[in-house]
């Protein structure tokens, strides 16, 4: 029977459609069709996304605060043609002040860019030039009326608002954002306000359509990725991640493990003469059975197990914080499903397939490399004993799968 810590999580198994499971599956809103909860937010969405679409974000943050950060200087050339040298140097000194601020958070992020910091740094770089907007407003309306700022200079909030559409937010994400703009602008406008609540609302319908714009193009960017991440990860067959996410993944929760100084398992499957089933068969029936055994994966496992196609009939499960006893005693459950499962052709045959399993321990600050070498060697000793059974490294005794 399996380990008591591995069977506490069974119950999960009945619960196959689960957003979670469907996470780790590689399915998520990888699968064929995305929905509209995928670009609300973030909750149906996988760690490796997260990760991908946060490199995404950084990499055009750091863009965006290096050219602002030159350009918002430079403009003060336009400031001293368009305002007196009082009102021109005053806002050269703010320029200046916000250009040091964006050059700060662009070598912030290059330090650190986890997805909090990238939210924060996200944040803030649209943050500080609506408060040096809102500051200079202050101090210009004090030596002239409002109606004699130039429209370049009164746009500069309404176009930092259409700048959010430059980044893939979801809706919460960009909302959210935008809430945090507005309210040093809602601050200016209370204590400018001076009964011409038309003026108001004109100002507010601009910010709604400036702001409605940027998230459009958010979303539209969002699903964009979605779409690029699915057809490059993601394998069309069986749903599962491919061998290009596993790597990231279980070097994630390597360089976890290492810290913690905690250990994970992994097994790599290999269905047993899959070429007599394609020829016997057809290779539309073999890949019946290639889904059927994602399926079987992806209802007996854990959430928090990795789930890869890592070759044509081969797959790997990363199972974090579990040792080899444990995850061999999962790897017998696992193989006794797939051996008592089957398919059914056109013909309404039967077809019944076994598989042999490698399953071996991560030991702490090992070579990934090394890891899936032992495994590997292991499933091809399963294979050289006679196929249908599970090798493990010397931690147990290799363990026959016996039919019942």
């Amino acid at each position: 029977m399996p380990n008591s810590s591995y069977s506490e999580n069974d119950d999960r198994r009945q619960h196959v459609n689960k957003p979670q499971k469907l996470l780790n599956s590689g399915k998520s809103f990888f699968a064929s069709n995305s929905t509209i909860e995928d670009v609300i937010s973030t909750s149906h969405h996988s760690k490796d996304f997260i990760q991908t679409r946060n490199q995404y974000i950084v990499e055009r943050l750091k863009l965006v605060c290096l050219f602002f950060a030159i350009s918002v200087p430079l403009s003060s050339l336009f400031d001293f043609i368009a305002f007196e040298n009082v009102q021109a140097e005053l806002l050269l000194v703010n320029r200046l002040i916000l250009s040091c601020a964006l050059i700060g958070l662009c070598q912030l992020i290059r330090r650190s860019n986890t997805v909090n910091m990238t939210r924060l740094v996200l944040t803030l770089s649209f943050l500080f030039p609506v408060l040096f907007y809102t500051a200079t407003e202050l101090s210009l309306t004090q030596t002239m009326a409002y109606r004699d700022i130039p429209l370049s200079f009164t746009l500069i909030p309404y176009l930092i608002v259409a700048m959010l559409g430059l980044f893939p937010l979801t809706l919460i994400g960009g909302i959210a954002l935008l809430s945090v703009i507005s309210l040093p602008l809602t601050i200016l406008e209370y204590i400018q306000y001076s009964g011409n609540y038309a003026a108001v609302i004109d100002k507010l319908w601009l910010l709604v359509l400036f702001g409605g714009i940027s998230l459009w193009l958010q979303s539209g960017q969002m699903v964009m990725l979605m779409k690029l991440y699915r057809e490059s990860t993601i394998d069309s067959l069986t749903g599962l991640i491919n061998r290009r996410v596993l790597i990231r993944q279980i070097e994630a929760i390597s360089k976890n493990s290492n810290a913690v100084q905690k250990s994970f398992s992994i097994m790599m499957f290999d269905l047993d003469h899959f070429k007599r089933v394609n020829d016997t068969y057809g290779h539309m029936v073999g890949d019946q059975v290639l889904v059927k055994i994602s399926s079987l994966l992806k209802w007996e496992l854990r959430n928090s197990d990795v789930i890869a196609r890592f070759g044509g009939e081969e797959f790997l499960v990363v199972m974090p914080h579990l040792e080899l006893e444990q995850a061999t005693h999962v790897a017998l459950r696992v193989a006794d499903v797939i051996r008592k499962s089957s398919v059914m052709t056109d013909q309404q045959q039967e077809v019944t397939f076994t598989t042999s399993i490698g399953v071996t321990q991560y030991i702490v600050d090992e070579p990934i490399a090394k890891l899936f070498k032992r495994v590997d060697d292991l499933l091809y000793q399963a294979k050289n004993q006679g196929r249908d059974r599970v090798e493990n490294t010397p931690v147990l005794e290799p363990v026959e799968l016996v039919a019942s």
